[in-house]
């Protein structure tokens, strides 16, 4: 059973196995139906016929993987984003899943994608595989007639988000997200550059300069079960007053509609802003997001060191998940951090003025390394961080910032 490449020939009978996995329909026969995978992504699928019992022209097991590139305190990590992978319901529990999930982390690892992310329905089965939960999806409920009591903020206007201006919007989710961690940066071919369509409405918060501040972006419902009548996907702003204008603009959708569900990032600033204690938790399950560590140096390269952090560490990363060889993730490390940069290397067997020596599994350095968490939160969870006193608080320090937050699904 090999791992092979798929290609636009396989396009259809790919879509048609991951159709009847995921749900939603499929007719290659329709006018404007794909024919190809997107661009910016790598698709990779088992071969019926190389199964026992397989038949030609059907594929047993397929996957994509997506080359995106999130934020990092700062920094920049490409990250291969897993999405439709699905084993044909002929060949569950022949093993192709974890081939395949295999061939995932060597394919990320041979392309340069030094991380990898997905969106799990079964996070137990891909923890088999160094995958670890890092963050989840969360959105707030918040009555609408909370926020008509915000003042309005002086020079502070909106504008309507169009295919004119949408340039803008992209280039200040990149500016106020820059210092997050896990966050998608949205880069073209995987996102359109264009209006997102299917109901989606934004408007920019800039200035009487017209600098820009802030954006709000929604989707108006109907009338639901829930008295949900707003989604709103994201409200961010440079400043506190700035969130406050955005959420008094919000506010003003309470003469249609009571209530509108706000998603947020993991300690997103607008917490602080949102007046009233009404806003209550979404009742709706929790999406996870895990991440894996596919190449630790080039992981801890990607991110810039706090400003005055000096020292240096000895890192070692256990991993008996996957073959020996599969990756970049496990190995002994030199980690260091002078200037504002992080050098990570094979470790060259010096012990000159090193802090000491981290010993972390796979799902500790993926946790740890995607930021914003401490060993002691690894602990917490039962996963294998022992180090040196010294060698602990210099890690902890070079990968601290907001836990990590993804807005995006694929």
């Amino acid at each position: 059973m090999s791992v092979r490449d798929l290609t636009a020939e396989d396009f259809v009978v790919y879509k048609t196995m991951t159709s009847g996995a995921f749900g939603g329909p499929f007719d290659p026969s329709s006018p404007g139906a794909a024919r190809d995978f997107s661009p910016g992504q790598t698709a990779i699928g088992i071969d019926a016929a190389s199964v026992p019992g397989g038949l030609d022209g059907v594929i047993a097991a397929g996957a994509r993987i997506r080359h995106d590139r999130v934020t990092l305190g700062g920094g920049v990590a490409r990250c291969g984003g897993v999405a439709g992978l699905a084993v044909h319901p002929a060949h569950r529990g022949d093993g192709l899943f974890g081939q395949l999930l295999t061939a995932v982390i060597a394919r990320c690892d041979a392309e340069g994608l030094p991380l990898s992310m997905l969106y799990p329905s079964n996070p137990a089965i891909y923890r088999r595989y160094g995958y670890q939960v890092v963050a989840r999806s969360e959105s707030l409920i918040v009555p609408l007639v909370d926020l008509q009591r915000i003042a309005a903020v002086p020079d502070r206007r909106l504008v309507p988000v169009t295919e004119a201006t949408m340039p803008r919007l992209r280039e200040l989710y990149h500016r106020l997200s820059a210092h997050d961690n896990g966050m998608l940066r949205r880069e073209a071919p995987l996102f359109d550059e264009g209006l997102p369509g299917g109901g989606w409405s934004a408007l920019l918060l800039e200035d009487g300069s017209g600098t820009d501040h802030g954006y709000l972006s929604w989707t108006r419902r109907g009338e639901a079960a829930d008295g949900v009548g707003l989604e709103v996907h994201e409200l961010m702003g440079r400043t506190r007053a700035d969130r406050l204008a955005l959420l008094r603009s919000l506010g003003s959708w309470s003469t249609v509609t009571e209530l509108a569900r706000l998603r947020v990032r993991s300690e997103d600033p607008v917490l602080d802003a949102l007046p009233g204690g009404g806003a209550r938790p979404d009742p709706d399950p929790v999406p996870l997001v895990m991440m894996r560590v596919i190449d630790t140096a080039a992981t801890l390269r990607a991110r810039p060191a706090p400003g005055g952090l000096h020292g240096a560490v000895r890192l070692l990363v256990e991993d008996d998940t996957v073959p020996a060889g599969t990756c970049h993730g496990a190995g002994t490390f030199l980690v260091s951090a002078a200037d504002g940069r992080i050098s990570a290397g094979p470790d060259d067997g010096t012990t000159e003025d090193l802090l000491g020596t981290i010993r972390l599994d796979i799902h500790a350095v993926s946790l740890l390394l995607v930021g914003g968490r401490r060993l002691a939160d690894a602990r917490r969870l039962d996963l294998t961080a022992v180090a040196d006193p010294a060698a602990e608080t210099f890690l902890d320090a070079l990968l601290a910032g907001p836990r990590p937050s993804v807005l995006d699904a694929f």
